[in-house]
């Protein structure tokens, strides 16, 4: 790795242990991926969450130490010019009726939430920080946890991220800097499959099994989409999602959408491959009954809003549940960001969700969480392929019109 004179000095202890610590941390993560240098980073996206005793194993004295941990690091700032945001995920600031909220962890996480304001971080607390304001530009530098997110800004905005832990978002945030590789250079924003798409996608869940059967593909590949129309926000923010479940894409092109790919021909920067790869009707179908995996249609939960969800589709919840009422035995959660939930409460959303048995979850998610649950249904592959796992649940993915009719029924009604 080439540092400068300054760099090389902040490793050397210059400006503190911690700051040592943190470029050790991108020097390293540099020389093992490859990067020759350093350059500067315009905006980050942090996760800074209060370990877990469910989903970590933490002990209280593991919790406390944590804690010590961020008040030692808590007089550093975030770099001057870099927008930084940050993420928790298993623990909601709100009370809920649920073990799993444990009363240490939220008081560490409002303690976390805290040091990161002092420090110049916006408490955004959501996996989907563009929704709330961290929108980058076309070409900004980034370094964003939250692989959906990631997607989302390489694909939809043309920002530029690899895929950070914490670790690494919390260096690039305090020192302004990222190692140079992967898809922050040109040369490796090239589309390596195609996917020519003849199905019809009609419902933001039609556009995630799309990145779902995709990713499976891809692998750390970065597919091309052609044949479809221009999505809406909500539909590409499911497209990024499931690519970023089934597979470990960082980025995707949308031939005539995505910023920086007008044509297939500059999505592959000139060398389209002859033989692509088909996604019609009956796949779509199979992609769909690949995360239907339940025994009965009796149901318990119904999840929407993974990634956390817009203002727009708290609305149209809303709108479908007016005058209904959730079934008797059944949790109808709806995820997304404080900063959106404020404006479900201003417009009378809240309001008739809840009259409708319903609850708005900010700052997490019920699988995060490790809400126990039998059998779910959700709008999102990225919730139905990890609530399997994370909660042994069993999942039926659907459009949301189908959702909430399930979660009206108590049990699974069909499409």
């Amino acid at each position: 790795m080439q540092l400068t004179g300054d760099q090389r000095a902040i490793l050397d202890g210059a400006r503190g242990s911690y700051l040592a610590t943190c470029m050790r941390w991108l020097v390293e993560w540099g020389e093992a991926m490859g990067a020759r240098r350093l350059i500067p980073c315009d905006n980050t996206h942090a996760i800074l969450a209060a370990p877990n005793l469910m989903a970590r194993g933490a002990t209280p004295a593991t919790l406390e130490a944590f804690a010590a941990g961020l008040r030692q690091a808590s007089s550093q700032k975030t770099a001057a010019g870099c927008y930084c945001t940050i993420h928790t995920a298993f623990v909601t600031l709100d009370e809920v009726d649920v073990a799993q909220n444990d009363a240490t962890e939220v008081r560490l996480q409002r303690e976390v939430a805290a040091m990161a304001a002092d420090a110049g971080f916006i408490p955004t607390f959501t996996c989907a920080p563009y929704l709330v304001g961290n929108v980058p530009l076309k070409g900004e530098i980034c370094a964003w946890t939250e692989s959906s997110a990631v997607v989302y800004a390489n694909s939809i905005l043309g920002a530029r991220t690899t895929r950070h832990g914490s670790e690494s978002a919390i260096a690039a945030s305090l020192l302004g800097l990222v190692p140079e590789f992967g898809v922050l250079l040109d040369e490796n924003r090239r589309g390596t499959l195609l996917v020519e798409v003849s199905a019809t996608l009609e419902t933001t869940t039609d556009w995630g099994a799309l990145g779902y059967f995709a990713g499976r593909i891809a692998g750390l590949g970065i597919p091309v989409f052609h044949g479809v129309r221009r999505p809406t926000q909500d539909e590409a923010k499911q497209l990024c999602a499931a690519l970023a479940t089934s597979g470990g894409v960082t980025m995707c092109h949308i031939a005539g959408v995505t910023p920086e790919a007008p044509t297939l021909e500059a999505a592959f920067h000139g060398d389209v491959p002859q033989e692509p790869v088909a996604f019609t009707g009956r796949t779509l179908e199979a992609t769909y009954a690949s995360l239907r995996n339940h025994t009965g249609d009796e149901i318990d939960s119904v999840i929407l809003g993974c990634p956390h969800a817009s203002i727009r589709e708290i609305a149209g919840i809303a709108a479908l549940l007016k005058g209904k009422r959730v079934a008797d035995g059944v949790r109808l959660w709806i995820d997304t960001a404080r900063i959106t939930k404020g404006g479900a409460d201003a417009m009378g959303y809240t309001r008739t969700i809840e009259d409708a048995g319903g609850r708005i979850l900010c700052d997490t998610c019920p699988t995060n969480m490790r809400i126990p649950a039998r059998r779910i249904v959700t709008h999102g592959f990225k919730q139905a392929h990890y609530a399997r796992g994370m909660v042994g649940a069993e999942v039926i993915v659907a459009a949301t019109q189908a959702c909430v009719r399930a979660a009206v029924a108590g049990r699974w009604m069909g499409d």
